[in-house]
């Protein structure tokens, strides 16, 4: 019987159903094997991701199927290793793609594997955004360090501890930052402690050749 039949009162559902429509479909590639992995089912998706047409490749094992060697090797993996597996992966054929790749296994009622479904997920305009927000967030951060990017300890302080650090390193006093700051020196020194105690730093000149080396004035 076809993967995607099933029997009903009236005898065999046509592949054409409204369910494997709905499959058919998908944005997801999903490709159906055997068990021992030869190919029973591939959708619309798939065939354009991977540049294959299912007709060639019905009945045959999936790792005669032409793949990108990043991708055949995930599931030479996965079939090998046994269960559930996903990874994300680069590959770059047919096209340049970011996918996010799963393969389950279908069970009979006694938990022998009768199927597995390789699942394909296009995520390179999702990874695209995400590079795009990451390079815009890095040059704003450039931007506000005067072209250098804060040094790892500084993520560990407040804004206001960064800003009178940044002061410090500018040779200011405390009544000169707290003037600026619009806070009191006493507080000023409170930021100071904890500055000190998160940079590891014992005194006011240290946190100004620490201002200096990492490009913080």
């Amino acid at each position: 019987m076809h993967p995607l039949r099933h029997r009903n009162g009236d005898g065999v559902c046509p592949v054409d159903c409204l369910l494997a429509q709905a499959v058919a479909r998908l944005p997801v590639g999903l490709i159906l094997t055997s068990a021992s992995g030869r190919v029973l089912w591939i959708n619309a998706a798939a065939e354009t991701m991977l540049a294959i047409e299912a007709r060639e490749c019905l009945g045959r094992p999936m790792e005669q199927m032409r793949m990108d060697p990043v991708l055949s090797a995930f599931c030479q993996d996965a079939a090998e290793v046994g269960g559930e597996h996903s990874a994300a992966l680069s590959v770059r054929y047919p096209q340049e793609l970011e996918l996010k790749v799963s393969l389950v296994c279908g069970r009979d009622n006694n938990g022998a594997e009768i199927s597995r479904a390789l699942i394909l997920s296009d995520i390179t305009a999702e990874r695209q955004v995400h590079i795009t927000l990451s390079q815009a967030v890095t040059q704003r951060l450039l931007d506000l360090t005067g072209g250098h990017m804060p040094p790892e300890p500084v993520k560990n302080l407040t804004q206001q501890e960064l800003r009178i650090l940044r002061m410090v390193g500018r040779g200011l006093g405390n009544d000169e930052i707290a003037g600026e700051t619009s806070i009191s020196s006493s507080t000023v020194r409170s930021h100071l402690k904890s500055l000190y105690r998160k940079l590891n730093l014992n005194s006011r000149a240290e946190a100004v050749s620490f201002a200096i080396r990492n490009h913080l004035v």
